[in-house]
């Protein structure tokens, strides 16, 4: 339960053996390759360079390619759930390797591509026969084989479309342009009328004229459009039926290629692993005749670096990491605890001369979660999905980490439940008020939050959980202050707040008990001094050195302050608030569900039944949301706050 000690390792080899020395760093797994900078080593600049390191291979592009086809091919359809969860596939190290020495890529890309490029030219004629049907429709009416629209060498001829009282004009008003003409109106659109005109050649310039003066409207036919409409259209429902069949075999066939979906993340897998060592490289420094690389290793793994020097003949040195190093972190939690270091990641892993919180986030989290939620019921549908999940998808670190989180949170939510007597809110009491389960509940119940009392008792176990918290938060502060050697900021900003605000919590009780009453005092004196002190010494100028003092108490130079105290401590009553409203939520459907299936008599228990489902379905889902995301900020805002620093990246 630490952050895990680590050597800063250099490897020297000669350029020679550069992959093979690569290959047995990758065959170990256990050397992270940090970049090495030619200003760290003297005269690097004229003696050392990058090495040059192979392109990306367009094996992992053709992977991704092929998904894609598979995405948009409709063979990636999830559920709800599915959708935010990874698919479960796992191999044995046998299939794996068989499937990276024998899995033939490029023959799977090119019938791939191949189906998916006919499937496309399908849509697209689809969607131009889908066009052409939208217009015959236009002119379903028009009694004429479309091939006259085609003219002759003497003939020319359109569709028009145009105001029905302009058309009767056109007619009256131009007799002897049109007497040489055929005009055939065979319909009507929206107050405009349809007509055919058939014209000689000979006639355009009139006919043009006419087009322009009345505002006749050319309709555009496609030009595969030649026998009548019901022959057009039966044309078109054939061709339109021959490519649905046509795809939906090509959809087959995909759903068939989908099933080597498996092989390809394999193949993958290894394709983006083996680029990452190849790329690695590029951290590295080359000489004329040697290569350096530098990084990290395990305390636990540094002897199996030795054999590069009794293998290849290099030289491995060690050293210990120093403040100005970007540290990689590498957490180690047994396996109660491991699964919330996927909250501390979330949030960024701490500085390597820190320490590692996941322990107690996962104590706290686990608390305020149960505390927000606290409804038992809620609690147990938590832990039976988690529990279904982790079933389902066993061996997914992944996964598992996220439900156990979820476990752990539903158990104590369970717990928070049924000493707060809320069981899907007040079901028992409300629909089953003699029962022994209800009686049960009321044995065992410490605390009624709805009641005044109860309230107040919840709210102050709320905010005394938040004092509790900050003061922890503030111990490890001191701790880690300690470990860096920083005594002063430890004794003047770590031990006198946690002398001076205990002490002021206690001065409360004073009253009640005298005992406590030379305790307290000295404590607040003690406190008090190594505050002041400690802002005094923070500044040089003596004319600041006292008002550099009492402003360490309110906050301003010191880490910590009263007023950042009261404004921590008093977040924590959103515990409360939350936990208070789960309950009364579901009370409220419970009422209104009763009250309702009242009016309905018999009939009245399938309404019943359905506001129960839908009214906790929406108050378990609102309020595990809201539960997660305020337990989430409890830790990483107001209790990160008062010690842990973010450091570098993970150790890989």
């Amino acid at each position: 339960m630490a952050i895990e000690k680590l050597k800063k390792v250099h490897i020297v080899c000669l350029k020679e053996d550069r992959e093979r020395v690569l290959n047995r760093l990758y065959e170990l797994g256990v050397f992270h390759i940090d970049k090495l900078d030619s200003r760290f080593m003297e005269n690097g600049d004229n003696y050392f360079s990058r090495p040059a390191y192979g392109k990306t291979s367009d094996e992992i592009t053709k992977i991704d390619t092929i998904l894609g086809y598979f995405n948009q091919m409709g063979t990636e359809q999830k559920g709800l759930i599915g959708a935010f969860l990874p698919e479960d596939i796992k191999f044995t190290e046998e299939e794996f390797g068989k499937i990276v020495s024998k899995f033939d890529l490029d023959k799977f890309f090119k019938e791939t591509s191949f189906a998916f490029e006919h499937y496309t030219k399908l849509t697209e004629k689809e969607n131009i026969l889908k066009e052409e049907k939208k217009q015959l429709l236009m002119f379903s009416d028009f009694p004429f084989e479309f091939a006259i629209l085609n003219g002759t060498e003497q003939t020319a001829s359109f569709i028009g479309l145009m105001n029905a009282k302009r058309f009767t004009e056109m007619v009256s008003e131009n007799g002897d342009v049109l007497e040489s003409a055929f005009i055939h109106k065979f319909g009507n659109f929206g107050g405009k009328v349809k007509f055919f005109l058939l014209y000689l050649k000979e006639d355009e310039e009139k006919i043009r004229t006419l087009v322009k003066k009345y505002g006749i409207e050319k309709q555009s036919m496609p030009e595969n459009f030649g026998g009548f409409v019901e022959e057009e259209a039966d044309r078109i429902s054939s061709a339109l039926s021959d490519i649905e069949k046509n795809k939906n075999l090509l959809k087959a066939r995909f759903k068939e290629y989908h099933k080597e979906k498996g092989k390809l993340l394999a193949l993958r897998d290894c394709y983006e692993s083996l680029e990452k060592k190849t790329q690695s490289v590029k951290n590295a420094l080359e000489s004329e005749r040697t290569i350096v690389f530098r990084g990290f290793v395990r305390l636990s793994d540094a002897d199996k670096l030795k054999e590069i020097e009794d293998k290849f003949g290099g030289v491995v040195v060690f050293s210990d990491p120093k403040e100005y190093d970007a540290v990689p972190i590498s957490l180690r939690n047994g396996a109660f605890f491991k699964p919330f270091e996927m909250l501390i990641k979330m949030f960024g892993l701490p500085s390597y001369f820190t320490i590692d919180p996941t322990p107690i986030v996962t104590i706290l989290f686990s608390m305020f979660f149960g505390i927000a939620l606290g409804d038992a019921f809620y609690g147990i549908l938590l832990v039976l999905g988690s529990l279904f999940f982790l079933f389902k998808y066993k061996g997914n670190k992944g996964v598992e980490s996220f439900f156990k989180v979820f476990l752990y949170a539903g158990s104590v939510t369970i717990v928070v439940g049924l000493l707060t007597g809320s069981f899907g809110g007040n079901f028992f009491p409300t629909y089953f008020p003699k029962s022994s389960f209800t009686r049960f509940l009321k044995s065992i119940q410490l605390i009624e939050p709805e009641s005044s009392n109860g309230s107040i008792e919840f709210l102050t176990l709320s905010i005394s959980l938040g004092i509790l918290v900050q003061l922890f938060g503030i111990i490890l502060n001191t701790i880690i202050r300690f470990r860096r050697k920083e005594y002063a900021e430890g004794i003047f900003n770590g031990i006198g707040w946690l002398l001076f605000i205990p002490s002021l919590i206690l001065l409360f009780f004073i009253g009640q008990y005298p005992q406590l009453k030379t305790l307290t005092y000295w404590m607040l004196i003690i406190g008090t001094v190594l505050l002041l002190a400690g802002g005094w010494i923070s500044v040089r100028q003596t004319f600041f050195k006292p008002v550099a003092a009492l402003v360490n108490i309110y906050g301003i130079r010191s880490s910590y302050g009263i007023t950042s105290f009261l404004g921590d401590a008093l977040s924590y009553s959103r515990l409360f608030v939350l936990g208070l409203s789960t309950s009364i939520l579901a009370s409220s459907f419970n009422l209104v569900s009763k009250l309702i299936g009242g009016l309905f008599g018999s009939f009245g228990i399938f309404i019943v039944l359905f506001l129960l489902l839908f009214g906790h379905s929406l108050t378990f889902l609102m309020n595990s949301l809201g539960a997660f995301v305020h337990s989430i900020r409890l830790n990483f805002l107001e209790f990160f706050g008062r010690f842990y620093d973010i450091g570098g990246g993970e150790f890989k």
